[in-house]
C-alpha cells in the first residue's frame, strides 16, 4: 500500500494549488470570512502571519493564525494558512486538524484538500484513512475544477481590507527586504532543497562541519535510519548511473516501518549539481563504503523509485554513523520533535 503512493510528485502539484489558495485568497478576509467581520486586531494577526510565512518563520505564522482563528473560528481560510505553516514544520497532527476543520466549515473544499489531508494522515500512521484521500487528491489536481480554481486565483486582484491599519498597508506595499547571503535552512521550504546543496560542491564524502549547517534540511526527510553497508549490485555503473547499494537497517530514527533490507540509489553527486563528471572518473570498488560500515541515511521519501530509495540530495543524504554525527542527528531530531 505504501509503495503505491506517489507523494513526491503529488505533493509538489498539490502544494501549488494550496499555496496559491493560502497566499492568494487567505488574506482577503473582508471578502471570504463567513460569520465574523474583519477587525483591526484580526487583520494584524493575519498580516503578521503572512509576513512570517514569506520569510520562513513558520512557528510565528502558526501562532498568529491560531490567534486569528480565535477571533474568527468559522473562517476556513485561516485554517488553510495554519495547515500550510504546520506542514513546513512537519507538524502533521496539526495539518490534519486544520484541514479537517476546513472541510467541516466548507464541505465544497473536500476534494481540494484531500491530497494534503491524506498525506498528513499517512505521516500519522493512519494508512487506511490516508490512501483514499491521496487518490482523491490526485484525481482532483488534474480535474477541470482544479484547473479553473488555479486560474481564477492567479487572475484575482489583491484585495486590501479598508479597515487595515497603516502599518499593514506599509507592509503590503513596501519593497521586499534584501536577501541575505546566507539563509538558515530551517527557514526554507525543504522541498526546494535550498541550503543543503548550496554550501558545498564536493560529492560522496560529507564533512560533519558542513553537515551541521544543513542538518535541519536533511532531518526533514521522510525517513532517517541507521544502516549497515553490505555491498552493491554489479552492472553498468558510471557517474550518472549509480549502483544499487545494499544496506540493512539496524535502527529507524524517523519514519514509518521499513523492510530491513534497504536498496539505496548510491549517487556520487549532489542531486542539484549541474557540474559534469570529474575528469577521468571511473567506477571502482573503492568508490563504495567499506563492507560492514554503519551509516546514517536520510531517505527523501520512504517509497522506492525503480526498486531503490533516494537519499536526500543524492550524495549529501548519508553520513558515517560515528558518535559525533549521531549525537548531532539525535539533537536535531529532538529539537524538531520528529522522532
Amino acid at each position: 500500500m505504501v509503495n503505491d503512493r506517489k507523494l513526491p510528485g503529488m505533493k509538489n502539484r498539490l502544494k501549488l494549488g494550496m499555496a496559491l489558495l493560502a497566499f492568494g485568497v487567505a488574506f482577503a478576509p473582508a471578502v471570504l470570512a463567513q460569520d465574523e467581520g474583519p477587525s483591526v486586531t484580526l487583520m494584524k494577526y493575519v498580516g503578521k502571519a503572512q509576513d512570517a510565512m514569506k520569510v520562513g518563520r513558520y512557528q510565528e505564522a502558526r501562532d498568529e493564525y491560531r490567534k486569528a482563528i480565535g477571533l474568527a473560528p468559522k473562517t476556513p481560510e485561516y485554517y488553510i494558512g495554519l495547515s500550510d505553516a504546520c506542514y513546513q514544520m512537519k507538524e502533521f497532527d496539526q495539518v490534519a486538524f486544520a484541514l479537517q476543520k476546513v472541510i467541516e466549515l466548507n464541505p465544497a473544499m473536500k476534494d481540494e484538500c484531500a491530497g494534503e489531508y491524506g498525506e498528513a494522515l499517512f505521516h500519522l500512521g493512519r494508512y487506511d484513512e490516508a490512501v483514499p484521500l491521496l487518490k482523491a487528491g490526485l484525481r482532483y489536481i488534474d480535474s477541470p475544477a482544479a484547473k479553473a480554481r488555479r486560474t481564477a486565483i492567479a487572475a484575482a486582484p489583491v484585495h486590501v481590507a479598508p479597515a487595515a491599519p497603516p502599518e499593514s498597508i506599509i507592509r503590503a506595499t513596501a519593497a521586499p527586504p534584501e536577501k541575505k547571503e546566507a539563509i538558515p535552512l530551517a527557514s526554507i521550504d525543504p522541498a526546494s532543497s535550498a541550503g543543503w546543496h548550496s554550501i558545498a560542491h564536493k560529492h560522496q564524502e560529507v564533512d560533519i562541519n558542513k553537515a551541521n549547517q544543513t542538518l535541519a534540511g536533511a532531518i526533514r526527510s521522510e525517513g532517517v535510519v541507521i544502516a549497515e553497508y553490505q555491498g552493491y549490485e554489479k552492472g553498468d555503473i558510471n557517474f550518472f548511473h549509480p549502483p544499487k547499494a545494499k544496506f540493512r537497517i539496524t535502527k529507524i530514527l524517523k519514519g514509518p516501518p521499513l523492510n530491513k533490507d534497504l536498496p539505496v540509489r548510491y549517487e556520487f553527486k549532489e542531486r542539484s549539481s549541474k557540474e559534469p563528471a570529474p575528469a577521468g572518473w571511473k567506477f571502482s570498488d573503492d568508490k563504495m563504503p567499506a563492507k560492514g560500515s554503519s551509516w546514517i541515511i536520510f531517505l527523501e521519501w520512504c517509497a522506492p523509485r525503480d526498486g531503490m530509495f533516494d537519499t536526500y540530495e543524492g550524495s549529501f543524504g548519508r553520513l558515517p554513523a560515528n558518535d559525533e554525527n549521531l549525537n548531532q542527528v539525535y539533537a536535531e531530531l529532538e529539537k524538531h520533535s520528529n522522532r
